[in-house]
């Protein structure tokens, strides 16, 4: 297939993906090159992980989210097999590789949406730091028109893939035995386990992408690891 969109909806695309994209800048480009590195699939794997840590149902049925979410955006990638910006537009301004094919649906908008809605799953709607990691989010994935990989629309079906698996996954997780889970010293030595194995792989030479968001691969690692130390002191102690 090689239209999804309407004839009117592709041109709205294209409109707001330039309005977007040509309203770069030095400090634009330093933004929005490290916090759309967010949706890279080993950072979300890690945060998922951490919020384990703390809250097993909601990391579990994150986790779950993320990697059912990421799967079925990359079947839809290899279904419709849509262009990228640079493949149909002049002057596109990219951030990291230049990348032609498999535009629709955004994946990293996609793991983006799952921490969007567990953000308010997590504490509340009325909670400002809901609505701040919710915000973070959103701009990363905003980031990937901004840096020229995706046009809105990728990024708005991406969003909303990732929000509505995350839903259906809480829902579902409302009936597992997480009680009994909590009851083993597995249910937070396990996940304990998981954020050391992917800090350390984040940390020793993994490739983000972008490739502007390089710094989340020291940056992310470290944070991981104070915060894996600090509960394993409480645990331990």
């Amino acid at each position: 297939m090689s239209s999804v969109p309407s004839m009117q909806t592709a041109t709205d695309s294209y409109f707001l993906f330039r309005l977007i994209n040509d309203a770069h800048s030095p400090v634009g480009d330093m933004f929005f090159g490290v916090v759309s590195g967010l949706g890279d699939g080993l950072v979300i794997a890690l945060l998922c992980s951490l919020v384990m840590l703390f809250h097993l149902r909601l990391g579990i049925a994150s986790m779950l989210a993320f990697i059912v979410s990421g799967l079925f955006a990359q079947l839809l990638k290899r279904i419709f097999d849509m262009p990228r910006p640079p493949a149909i537009l002049d002057n596109v301004h990219v951030l990291g590789h230049s990348l032609t094919s498999h535009s629709f649906p955004s994946g990293h908008s996609t793991s983006d949406g799952v921490m969007v809605l567990l953000a308010f799953l997590i504490w509340s709607r009325f909670d400002l730091r809901s609505w701040a990691i919710a915000a973070l989010f959103v701009l990363a994935a905003i980031g990937r028109i901004y840096g020229g990989v995706h046009f809105p629309i990728d990024v708005a079906v991406g969003l909303t893939l990732g929000m509505a698996t995350m839903w259906l996954f809480w829902r579902w997780s409302k009936c597992w035995p997480i009680e009994s889970w909590q009851a083993s010293q597995w249910s937070w030595k396990t996940p304990g386990f998981i954020v050391a194995v992917q800090a350390a792989v984040l940390g020793l030479g993994y490739h983000m992408q972008p490739s502007t968001a390089q710094p989340l691969a020291l940056i992310m690692p470290v944070a991981a690891l104070l915060v894996l130390m600090h509960v394993w002191k409480g645990k331990l102690g």
